[in-house]
């Protein structure tokens, strides 16, 4: 029996990721961590903090149960979590709950936003670089045909 940690920030983009690993495996145990959208400052500064675990709460059950119905159909064992904090952190108390198990970032990566890293090996996204002057070029072109 494996054991597998896999993040999760949207359910579609993380089945797609986990199904060629379900294939001829059985018995194991994925634990599924749910890594919410971050609330804006403006309406975060109006939630309580219960309020805001609540919400959280919700969001990964709503956004699991379909990933947790099909990890469960293939005979094997599923549990949610919700991240909170340092992702790197999380995952080290995970493994010291669970022992050793395999990490899996299936996180959709958004244009212009990095990552959080989820292991302390895992290397740092250049993708906010190459996103900004992706922009840049595409605000340059906006120009010269506003201008003509």
């Amino acid at each position: 029996m494996e054991t597998f940690i896999v993040y999760v920030n949207d359910a579609d983009h993380a089945q797609r990721q986990v199904v060629p690993l379900l294939q001829d495996r059985s018995g194991d145990h994925w634990v599924l961590v749910a890594c919410p959208p971050r609330l804006n400052r403006h309406s975060g500064r109006w939630v309580s903090q219960p309020a805001l675990r609540r919400w959280k709460q919700e969001w990964a059950r709503d956004n699991l149960r379909d990933l947790v119905a099909l990890i469960e159909g293939r005979d094997n064992k599923a549990s949610t979590r919700v991240a909170h904090g340092d992702l790197v952190a999380f995952t080290r108390q995970l493994r010291g709950e669970l022992g050793a198990a395999r990490i899996l970032d299936a996180r959709r990566p958004k244009v212009g936003v990095t990552l959080e890293a989820v292991t302390p090996e895992q290397p740092a996204e250049q993708q906010g670089a190459l996103a900004a002057a992706g922009g840049a070029l595409a605000l340059g072109a906006l120009i010269a045909l506003a201008t003509e």
